[in-house]
Formats: structure tokens, sequence, C-alpha cells
């Protein structure tokens, strides 16, 4: 019977943590993109980045969720360790939601809910099955928490010492009860890393209390200090998430870590009047022994603890900062996260953006370089190419590689065009790339055979390099907008361009027309000119795509439409 009743009760969890598991997910699902929205409206201010924390953790049920994903934008560079002290706030006053959920009188309507959610799931209509996801794993959470109750009930009463034994340690109001509990709420949080699980097995164990029938478990007083535990254990995952990110995820990280332990230190040490206010809560407005006693605990001390520490905001980050150093670099270290894919599409159509215009601005350096390189036989400019080059081609790679998996992952149909925006233009960057990487082995050969071109071969180039120059900082400055700027001068300096690479070809005939130079000392300089208006069309090639993703042509390029 022991055994069974150990199967049960941890039956009952797998059941509970499932259930709240599949409601957030399809909560996720039924919201789209619109909480990357949100919090991309949140980072202003830190009282806005509460709120929204705590709207969007209430809605998901999930303070984990939400905090790994925030991590993960930390680590994508969509905001900074400081931007996201505000939402991880507010996820915990949201995670109590669910703690106020499993409260509720509904435990015995927990088939119902779950037979009319599966029927839902059925359904063809996107709208009912994501109902039906959210309601059976509502059904899922009731039936597991009435199945771990049922094991918790069985094992009490087969073993009454010993859990009596148990229930007395942590009850105990001396220094040793109270670590204890403490210690308890979080390492078993820690290892199941589900805060809301492990405040849902303390409110039944709290529940359970029947004295005039001679059952007891937990006291209030034994409770706290598990809930206190649970705050801090839940940090573990934050920390797992941050592992090989950049160092201003696990700055975000140890921000989470901070947070909660002072907020848990705070009460630890006003233990006592931590239980006489919840005391006085359940005395005048529930009933002895409620499971909404704990939810109330749980709102107060995340409340509290947040509304003392905002104030202390800039010192929390700072303690990070000195944990994990900020490091002299100023380039961002892009992670390509395939968990962010996961848990936001949108969010990681963001981090794209923002990979491609890192990928947009080291071609733009590659440009400089080569452009520098064409009129000073320097190896300092050849060798800065040359590792463009080979950066440039490994993120071009995992942008197309990243792009392919988030179009997997379904669901994309409102960002299609987006996909089909970014996929354009990183095809059109490493496009550019190939062109100056002609451009410098061109002039790589000739420098090596001493041939040096005519000061009106020279004049024509620096004029066409200049015209594009123009377009490459106007589509940069789109793409660094996210894309509000429209790039429309790109089109007109286009044309410009095509005139006057002809014109310097016509140039180059007049000259060798007349003799001023071999044909074989400089064969190589039209193909030179018809590199630098490619790179042209490329560019007018990204502005078009930016001004209007599903255009028929390109115009004055000549080049085909797109397959979009």
């Amino acid at each position: 019977m022991t055994t069974e009743s150990i199967i049960m009760f941890l039956g009952g969890i797998a059941l509970f943590i499932f259930g709240i598991t599949l409601m957030s997910d399809y909560l996720k699902k039924a919201s789209g993109n619109r909480f990357k929205t949100i919090i991309d409206k949140a980072v202003n201010t830190p009282l806005k980045g509460i709120l929204v924390g705590t709207l969007i953790t209430a809605i998901t049920n999930s303070s984990t969720g939400v905090v790994v994903l925030v991590i993960g934008m930390v680590r994508a560079g969509l905001m900074t360790s400081a931007q996201s002290v505000g939402i991880i706030m507010g996820a915990n006053i949201g995670t109590t939601f669910s703690a106020f959920i499993i409260s509720l009188p509904i435990g015995k309507y927990a088939y119902a809910i779950l037979f009319v959610g599966v029927i839902c799931l059925f359904l063809k209509n996107k709208k009912s099955v994501n109902i039906g996801g959210i309601l059976t794993g509502i059904g899922m959470l009731f039936l597991g928490l009435n199945v771990m109750g049922d094991g918790m009930e069985k094992l009490i009463s087969l073993h009454p010492a010993a859990t009596d034994s148990l229930f007395q340690t942590f009850s105990k109001t001396s220094f040793g009860g109270t670590m204890s509990g403490f210690l308890f709420g979080t390492v078993f949080t820690a290892i199941i890393q589900s805060s809301s699980a492990a405040t849902a097995i303390i409110q039944k164990l709290y529940s359970l209390n029947d004295p005039a029938n001679g059952i007891v478990t937990l006291s209030l007083r034994g409770v706290l200090p598990i809930i206190l535990g649970a705050n801090l254990g839940t940090t573990l995952t934050g920390m797992i998430a941050a592992v090989g990110g950049n160092d201003e995820s696990k700055r975000t990280a140890w921000i989470h870590v901070v947070f909660n332990l002072l907020g848990v230190v705070v009460f630890m040490i006003g233990i006592h009047p931590y239980y006489l206010v919840t005391q006085m809560i359940e005395n005048k407005f529930l009933s002895p022994y409620s499971m909404a006693t704990i939810a109330y605990a749980h709102l107060i001390q995340n409340i509290v603890s947040t509304v003392l520490l905002m104030f202390f905001i800039k010192q929390i980050v700072q303690l990070t900062e000195w944990i994990v150093p900020p490091k002299n670099d100023k380039k961002i270290e892009l992670v390509f996260d395939e968990k962010l894919i996961e848990q936001s599409p949108g969010v990681a159509l963001d981090f794209i953006q923002k990979a491609i215009f890192q990928l947009s601005t080291l071609v733009y350096e590659y440009f400089e370089s080569t452009r520098n390189y064409s009129f000073t036989k320097n190896n300092k400019h050849l060798e800065e190419a040359d590792t463009y080059e080979m950066i440039i081609d490994e993120l071009d790679a995992k942008i197309h590689n990243y792009l392919i998996k988030i179009i997997r992952q379904g669901d994309m149909s409102h960002e299609s065009e987006d996909l089909s925006k970014y996929l354009d233009i990183t095809k059109d960057l490493e496009r550019i790339g190939d062109h100056l990487t002609n451009i410098t082995e061109f002039f790589s050969i000739r420098y090596d055979s001493n041939h040096e071109l005519s000061i009106e071969g020279k004049k024509d180039m620096l004029n066409l390099y200049n015209l594009v120059d123009k377009m490459f900082i106007s589509v940069k400055t789109s793409i660094e907008s996210g894309y509000t700027y429209l790039p429309k001068d790109v089109l007109e300096i286009e044309k410009e361009v095509d005139i006057l690479e002809e014109n310097a070809r016509l140039n180059y005939l007049q000259r060798l027309k007349v003799g001023e130079f071999d044909f074989a000392q400089t064969s190589n300089f039209t193909d030179i000119l018809s590199d630098i208006e490619r790179i042209g069309d490329h560019l007018n090639n990204i502005a078009s795509s930016i001004i209007d993703p599903m255009q028929e042509d390109v115009k004055y390029t000549g080049l085909k439409k797109r397959e979009v």
C-alpha cells in the first residue's frame, strides 16, 4: 500500500505539471506574438516592466517560462539585463495567480473540464483547438491535484507517526525548524523546476488538516518557510537557461537569483509578522486551512518584496555586474538560441532582425576595407577583407539555418512576409560579400603584377564607390531602424550607378583605343566596374524588399522577381 500511495502521489505531481505546462503552451499559442509586442514596450521603465511581467505570467501561469523567455531575449541582444529587472519582478507577482486558480473549489469538475477540452482539441477551428488545449490543461491540473491529495492522505493514514514527526519538524518556530522548511522548499522546487507545482503540493497538504478527525499536517507557521524556499529554488531554471549564453544573459539570471534571495531574506527575518498577517487574513476572510490562505501568503511576499526592492534596481544591477563583470568588447555576441524559437517564434524573428543588422554592418566594413585596398596597396586592408569574408560566410549560414528552423516551427502565417524579406536580404548581403571578394582578388593579382590604374580609371571607380557607399548607409539605417525608415533614395541612386558604370566603361574603351595602356595590363578593370555596379543592384534589391516585400519585380536592376 505504501508503494501504491507513493506512486499515486508522484503520478499526481506528474499530471499536475503536465497540465500546467499544457495550459501554458496553449495560452501562448492563443496569444500569438502579442507578448513580444507587450514586452517590447515594457523596457522603458521598471514600473512598466513589473506590470507587464505580472500580466504575462498571470496569463501563461509560468514565471519560469517568462524568466527563461526574458533571458533568451537578453541572450539574443533584444534587451539588456538592466531592462529585464522589472519584468522579472513582475513575473514573481504573476506566478501567484496559479495558486489562486488551484484554490478554486472546482476540483470535482476536473473530469468534465477534461472531457470538454479533449473534444475541442479535435475540432478544426484554430481558436477551438487553443481553448481545448487550455481546458485540457486545467482539467489535468485539477485531476493531478486530486490524485496527489489522495496519495498524500493514504501516506498520512498509513504512517501517522512518521508523517507527524516530519510535519512537526517543519512546523517548529525555532530557527532549526524554519531553516528545515526553507531548505526543503528550495531543494524540492529546484528538483522539479516548478514553483507552481511546489506551491500546489503545499496548498494541498495544508488543506488536508482536519484536527476534528485527528489529521494534522503542516501548520501555517510551518508552510511559510517552505513557500519562501520555493521562491528561491525556482531561480535554478533561469541559471540553467543562461548556461552557454553571453554575459548579459548570465547577469539576467543572477538578477533573478539576487532579487528572490533578498526578498526571501527580508521575510525570513520577519517571519513572525508575516505569519500574523497571513493568519489574520485567514481568520477574517477565509475558512480554516483554506488553500487560498497559501495563495495570499505567496502574493503578500512577492508584492512586498517587489515594492521594497524596486527602489534598489540600480544597486541590484551593479551587484550582478560585479558577479559577472562586463567586457570591453563593444560588439554584441550573437547566440542563435533554438529554445527561443520554441518559446516565442516572434521574438526569434526580432533576434534575426538584429542579426541581419550585424551582418549588414560587417558587410559594410568589408566594403570599406575593399575600397581602401582598391586605391592603396596595403596588406592590412587585404587581411581585414579576408577576415570579414570568413566571418560573413559563417554568420550568413547561421542566419539562414535559423530562419529555416523558424519556418519549420509552423504557425508563422502572419510573419510569412517578414520571413521572406529576411531570407532575401540575407541572400543579397551574402552576394555583396562575394562581389567584394572578387574585387580584392582582382587587385591582389594586379598589385602582384605591379599594374596601376590610370588616374582617370581611379577617378571613375571612386565615383562609383561613393554612390554605392550612399546606398549602403541608407540600407543599413533602414535595417537598424527596424525597417521604419524606407530607403527610397536607394532606388534613384542605383539609376545613377548604372549610368556612371556605363560611362566608366566607355571612358576605359576610349583610353584603350588611343593606346594609353596595354589591354592585358587592365583586362580586369571592366570586371571591377561590373562588381561594384552589381553591389549597387543588390543594395537596390534590399531597398525594394523593405519598401515592398511582395514586389512584382525589382525596378531598375533587371533582376527577376523573387519567389515568396
